[in-house]
């Protein structure tokens, strides 16, 4: 007897669980949960069923799914050490970190997160049949990007985690949480399932860091830039213990020290800086030794989407990124802009049926930073291409643009995103520096339900092997 929440998946015996969701209540498909053999249904609002079927009523379904699947597959999350990570932006990054940091140390360690999965964090029963894999395969340790909607949507209830990690929280997904506080709160909620024998580890210079503190009912380590060191003074928690005392950000890599270990990375940026030291404090919360964990940071030299560049011969720089927040894409063209020798030309756009209120907000910052900016078409989803590039053009006149005189840049619009990529390409010359921003490792556009294969890398690859440097 298996636990499915899609009816269409349903065989004979299974139990369905009914999850309402944002469009439609997973109520309306029992009846062919039912057709398909169902024979346990489980649903938060009476139904009637025939004879011979169990019928539970919960108070929340989503919770039941987790509880179930946990149950079904034998509480894997208790039977391998599972490390949580969540924050607006670094997620995939410190994932990626701590698995190499895991696997130098000798551990077989997972990783699920937004580059393995379809979701960020998988929908609870397909997160507990993973994890059981894991298990099954032998694996020691698994590290789990945990999303704000994962967490509001109770995915990962019934999860036991031996560390949670909270990077930072700044502007993005508010088309779902509608406020800062209501994010914020969905945050809270990895560190209120932590137990006596789990450890958070807090980015103390992030603003919402006292809030995360606040709800965590065991022991937190803090990690930061050493001129934070003060936010830490509390009894709530131990001392600071990892301080990133120096960055050298050089043009294709950059050093990071730690307590007092000196890190060399191509993962360049104060962003990254963060990235390392949330990492290097969870190896040492899991006891690993700090020579290797700098083996497994300095083994990571790329990360799929992630400030990933595209070398083809050219004589100037093109680099992929994922950063689709105001926060994540300001970062980014903070980096860049001081490695440029000649402009910093950027491609970006914003997708449909998400945050509307982000989008001229990140069109101010591309207008103060870059030097030359191509907006395009991004995920539309149900929208028009056309609506949601004129939403980030009305950052290019907000005041505090015209204040910092920075109409006399330059930019201009062009809704293919092919045709934007090509425009950037051609008019880069030496020592420039091409961000195509948005997207990242992403394989596909989504044209409301119609996908369309796009892969940012591979487009840019293509363009620049027919030309000639």
């Amino acid at each position: 007897m298996a636990i499915k929440y899609d009816s269409r998946k349903v065989k004979e015996g299974d139990t369905f669980v009914a999850i309402p969701g944002l469009k439609q209540d997973g109520a309306e498909f029992i009846p062919q949960a039912l057709a398909n053999g169902a024979k346990v249904i489980v649903a938060e609002k009476e139904v009637k069923i025939p004879a011979g079927v169990e019928f539970r009523k919960v108070s929340s379904a989503r919770r039941a799914l987790a509880e179930l699947s946990a149950e079904y597959y034998g509480n894997p999350s208790r039977k391998l050490k599972l490390i949580g990570v969540t924050g607006t932006k670094g997620k995939t990054t410190v994932t990626y970190l701590i698995q190499s940091i895991l696997n130098k140390a000798g551990y077989k360690a997972g990783l699920i997160g937004t580059i393995t999965s379809a979701m960020t964090t998988p929908e609870s029963a397909d997160l507990q049949a993973e994890l059981a894999r894991l298990v099954k395969e032998g694996y020691t340790h698994c590290v789990l990007e945990v999303s704000s909607h994962a967490l509001a949507q109770d995915r990962v209830h019934a999860c036991h985690f031996e560390v949670a990690i909270f990077t930072n929280l700044t502007h993005d997904h508010l088309d779902y949480h509608k406020t800062m506080d209501d994010y914020l709160v969905a945050k809270q909620k990895l560190f209120t399932m932590l137990d006596g024998e789990s450890m958070a580890i807090v980015n103390v210079d992030d603003p919402a860091s006292r809030s995360i503190i606040g709800v965590v009912p065991g022991e937190v380590i803090g990690y930061g830039l050493v001129e934070a060191q003060h936010e830490l003074r509390s009894t709530k928690h131990n001392e600071f213990d990892t301080v990133v005392s120096a960055v050298d950000i050089r043009e294709r890599e950059m050093t990071v020290k730690i307590n007092p270990t000196e890190i060399r990375t191509p993962l360049i940026g104060i962003h990254n800086a963060y990235n390392i030291a949330a990492a290097f404090q969870c190896g040492l919360t899991l006891g690993i030794r700090s020579v290797i964990i700098k083996e497994g940071i300095e083994a990571v030299k790329v990360i799929p989407g992630r400030q990933e560049e595209i070398e083809m011969g050219q004589p100037f720089r093109v680099i992929v990124d994922f950063a689709h927040s105001p926060d994540s894409l300001q970062k980014l063209l903070e980096t860049y802009k001081p490695l440029a020798k000649g402009k910093l030309i950027l491609v970006f756009g914003c997708p449909g049926d998400r945050d509307r209120a982000k989008r001229p907000i990140m069109g101010e910052i591309a207008v103060r930073l870059a030097d030359y900016t191509i907006i395009t078409t991004d995920d539309p989803y149900s929208e028009d291409p056309a609506v949601i590039i004129k939403e980030i053009e009305q950052g290019f006149f907000r005041e505090e643009s015209r204040k910092s005189k920075v109409e006399s840049r330059k930019q201009e619009t062009l809704i293919s995103r092919k045709e934007a990529i090509e425009k950037a390409l051609s008019i880069a010359q030496k020592g420039d520096i091409v961000l195509i921003v948005g997207r990242g490792h992403e394989k596909f556009q989504d044209f409301n339900g119609r996908k369309v294969e796009f892969d940012d890398r591979e487009v840019v690859k293509n363009l620049l092997k027919t030309r000639k440097f």
